[in-house]
């Protein structure tokens, strides 16, 4: 059984480790969305196609208000709501099992 916790446990920290990559990056987007400037527009493309995996499909659902898009805020909540139950409950579950 030693085996399934150490998958779990390996699962668990890739999982972690996507989640926090993607919290960076949505914030750091957003932070470089109130300040246009085309000297970094090669690093806003980056951290724009990083964090897009997670807006898109929110924005589907999620409409601006006014001038004001809430979705990476809400993207960030339900990462670290993903973060504290999946992940901490395969850290657990690893625990368990060996």
């Amino acid at each position: 059984m030693f085996v399934l916790g150490n998958l779990f446990k390996a699962i668990a920290i890739v999982l972690r480790i996507f989640i926090y990559y993607e919290i960076l990056s949505i914030g750091i987007y957003a932070i470089m969305s109130w300040f246009p400037s085309p000297y970094y527009s090669s690093i806003r493309s980056f951290f724009y196609a990083s964090s897009e995996i997670i807006l898109r499909p929110l924005r589907r659902f999620i409409p601006p208000i006014g001038m004001i898009d809430i979705t990476p805020m809400i993207a960030i909540l339900i990462l670290v709501f993903i973060d504290n139950f999946i992940v901490q409950s395969l850290f657990d579950l690893a625990v368990r099992l060996r």
